[in-house]
Parts: C-alpha cells; structure tokens; sequence
C-alpha cells in the first residue's frame, strides 16, 4: 500500500468514527510510524509500506478509532514550543493552556519585585510539567515550584525536565495542593486544575471521559471541589 492510500484509508477508517480531525490524525500517526516529518508523506505519495509498516499503522489506526487519543499513541504532545512526554498518567497539555503561560509572563513584567530582581512561583497540579517548564523557559531566573498529588505525573514531569535541559530549573514535589507548602511565600501560584463535575463526565469527549486519567479531569460533583 502507498503512503496516500494508507492515509487515505485511515481517514476514511476515522470518518466513519466520528473521529476529531481525521485528516490530521492519519497523517500524524503515520508521521509516528515512519519516524518522518509531514513534508516526507507528501514528498513520497506512491512510497510503499513495508508489510511491517502497514501493520503497525493498521494497529495504531485501530487504537486511535477506539478512542485512545493520538498523543497517548505517540507519547508525544507538543505546548509552548517544547516536545513533551504524555503518557495516560497524565492530562494531555491542550493548546489554550499556552494563555495561562502568556498571561504569567506578562504580570511578571510588571510584577514590583521589591528591589531583589527575583520571584518564586509555584505550579499546582503541574502534571506534566508543561506550565512549569514553558515558564522556566522563558525566565530562567525564576526559582519556580511545581507540584501534583500523583507520583506517576511527577515523574514524566520530571522526564521532561530533565530532556529539555530544565531539570535543575523546576523544583518538582508531591502535594496535595498546597499541604507541603505551609508557612512558604511565593509571588505566583498558577494553576489549571480539574474543573468538570461528576455530574457532567458523560458530556465530555469520549477519548476524556475514557482514558484521561480522572483525577486530573474531574472534580467533584459541581466541578468545583478543587
């Protein structure tokens, strides 16, 4: 089978399960399969699929028409320019998140820091680190916190970290909210917490509600526990 047919294949494959995106999702699951860029696919339409390939492609279009979202697929989600490790231990980092970072750098340019020149700041429900680290990218001089109740997200948090050369940058901890932070000061204290109610989960989508992990999706009946 030829790369355009392949992809053609599992766009229609998609269509007919209501898959977001199709188009994109076919293209970036094989991009994951060959370990190639997108210029490469449209570059080389008639390059056939080894039969390992295409098996390969076949099962991840199977896992990906079941729901299973693409960046769990490929352990990969890109936020704020940086390459991140996602695994199901953690909320895929979503686009809008980046207006969280944005906002952040903008108060940090009119923050008074008193004559010192330096702030702390304090990630809550860091997950994978992507606020964090996007931060920590942009202001290397911060001394900047970051915590999650869930030792799983702690350590992709740190994983990522440590690949995009930030590991001694971020200070990453096990709190349930702020309990080990008592008595502590900071400047900041950013966070994207869960924030759909039980009462709603059957309204999200379905690759939410089915395998993102819950804790980091809902919180409480109302939404508004946390």
């Amino acid at each position: 089978m030829q790369l355009r047919q392949a992809i053609e294949s599992a766009y229609r494959h998609f269509v007919e399960n209501d898959v977001p995106s199709p188009r994109l999702n076919a293209e970036l699951l094989l991009m994951f399969v060959l370990a190639r860029e997108r210029a490469y696919l449209y570059a080389h339409p008639e390059r056939e699929l080894t039969t390992d390939e295409q098996a390969q492609y076949e099962d991840v279009i199977r896992e990906r028409a079941r729901g299973c979202p693409t960046q769990y697929i490929t352990g990969h989600q890109e936020f704020w320019g940086l390459d991140l490790l996602v695994s199901p231990a953690v909320l895929i980092p979503r686009p809008e998140t980046e207006h969280v970072v944005e906002t952040v750098l903008e108060l940090v340019k009119e923050y008074n820091f008193d004559g010192t020149g330096r702030i702390r700041l304090l990630d809550v429900g860091t997950g994978t680190g992507c606020i964090a680290l996007s931060v920590a990218s942009e202001l290397p001089q911060t001394e900047i916190h970051a915590c999650d109740i869930s030792e799983e997200a702690l350590e992709i948090a740190r994983i990522n970290a440590a690949r995009l050369a930030l590991g001694g940058k971020v200070l990453f901890r096990k709190s349930d909210l702020l309990s080990v932070y008592a008595g502590e000061k900071f400047d900041f204290v950013i966070s994207n917490p869960p924030y759909v109610g039980e009462a709603d989960a059957d309204k999200v989508q379905r690759q939410v509600r089915e395998f993102e992990p819950r804790i980091a999706v809902l919180s409480g009946h109302e939404g508004m526990d946390i």
